[in-house]
Formats: structure tokens, C-alpha cells, sequence
């Protein structure tokens, strides 16, 4: 758990763009603008109305504009093609691609592979939350908007212990 928080926060400190920080500064400002507007109406139906909306705002705004943006501008697709783990070596070799499907290219490329134990629905969060094992891996060059890159990855150490998922998510710079 603590590499994935530690991952996601690189990805977010590295990833901001003027983009975000104008959409996220817009909607903490509207947020601040509803809760100076409620303290001054006196109308305890609308100032309580106003109050709600505000701090909806301002708690979830900007983290909903920040995985819009993430979908939209900074949309990325990654494919696994092949997926071996070598018994003797003890290693995991991964083969896939990547496509920027975003509006933006990009200088730098991080891919996340989480390996987990399958298990029920309920349990896959729980799984996700505490894996077996997180690797990071850096993509050389940069990706070009509507661009494809084929990636050939060697986890080392990986323990084979029984079954396991993977699942790859690309951590892309502007």
C-alpha cells in the first residue's frame, strides 16, 4: 500500500499542467465564493443550500477534475499481449503496448504492474489495496499524441506462489 501511495503522489506532483491548476484554482475559488455568498445570505434555506454545495466543491472538486482531466487530456490505453513467468529465473516477463489517446504528447512514461492474488469480487479491493508484489518501470523516449509503443518488461524478483493477476497502468508525464 505505502508504494502505490507513494507512486500515485509522484504521478500527481509530476503530472500537474496549467490545465489543472486552472480547473482545480476555478473550483476551490467558486467553492470559497459559495461559502462567503452563504455566510451573507440571510435566508437560512439558501444559505444552507449554498453551504452544501460549496463544500461539495471544495472536497470533491478538485480530485473529479483531476481524474477528468486524466481521462480526457491524459488518456492513455495499455495492452498486455503476453504474460510468462520463468520458473527457473524466477523473473515475470511482460509484452504489451501503449498508446497515448490523449490530446497532449508526452515526455516521459512510467509503467505500475501490480501483481495480486484472484480471489471474489469482494475481495479483489482488499487484494488491490495490499499486493503481492509493485514494480515500476520507465519507458525510454517520449510519446507522441496517437503514438504506439511496444514494451518487453522483466520483473526480477518475481516468486511465483499459485496464481496472480497483473495489471499495468501507464503514469505519463506532460
Amino acid at each position: 500500500m505505502a508504494d502505490l501511495l507513494r507512486f500515485y503522489l509522484d504521478y500527481t506532483l509530476h503530472s500537474f499542467t496549467k490545465y489543472d491548476l486552472m480547473a482545480i484554482g476555478w473550483v476551490i475559488l467558486l467553492a470559497l465564493l459559495m461559502l462567503m455568498m452563504a455566510i451573507f445570505i440571510k435566508r437560512r434555506s439558501v444559505s444552507y443550500f449554498l453551504l452544501f454545495l460549496g463544500f461539495t466543491l471544495f472536497f470533491f472538486g478538485p480530485p473529479t477534475i483531476k481524474i477528468a482531466l486524466d481521462h480526457i487530456i491524459r488518456a492513455t490505453e495499455v495492452t498486455v499481449t503476453a504474460v510468462k513467468p520463468l520458473k527457473f529465473s524466477q523473473s515475470l516477463l511482460l509484452e504489451g503496448n501503449i498508446t497515448d489517446r490523449g490530446k497532449i504528447d508526452f515526455s516521459d512514461c512510467d509503467l505500475l504492474i501490480v501483481t495480486y492474488k484472484p480471489d471474489t469480487p469482494l475481495k479483489t479491493w482488499a487484494a488491490w489495496l495490499k499486493p503481492r508484489h509493485v514494480y515500476l518501470q520507465r519507458l525510454n523516449g517520449p510519446l507522441l499524441r496517437g503514438e504506439t509503443k511496444d514494451f518487453r518488461i522483466l520483473v526480477d524478483p518475481f516468486y511465483d506462489r499459485g496464481d496472480f493477476n497483473v495489471t499495468v497502468d501507464a503514469r505519463c508525464y506532460p
